[in-house]
C-alpha cells in the first residue's frame, strides 16, 4: 500500500482519477443535507459531501 500511496495521491491531486466517481460521492448543498442523511440512513450506496458555501457546486 505505501508503495503506491504517493502515486495515487498525485493522480488524485492532478485530476487523473475521478475520485468522486470512484467512491460514489455526491456534492450537496447545506439545504439538501437532511435529505442526504435520510438517503444514506436508508442504506443508499452513496456518500455525500456538504458544500455549505457553494464553493464546489458553483465552480463546476
Amino acid at each position: 500500500m505505501l508503495k503506491y500511496n504517493r502515486q495515487l495521491m498525485m493522480a488524485i491531486l492532478h485530476d487523473r482519477l475521478p475520485i468522486a466517481d470512484i467512491v460514489n460521492a455526491k456534492v450537496i448543498s447545506l439545504e439538501d443535507a437532511a435529505a442526504g442523511y435520510e438517503t444514506f440512513d436508508k442504506g443508499a450506496a452513496e456518500k455525500f459531501v456538504l458544500d455549505p458555501h457553494g464553493a464546489i457546486l458553483n465552480a463546476a
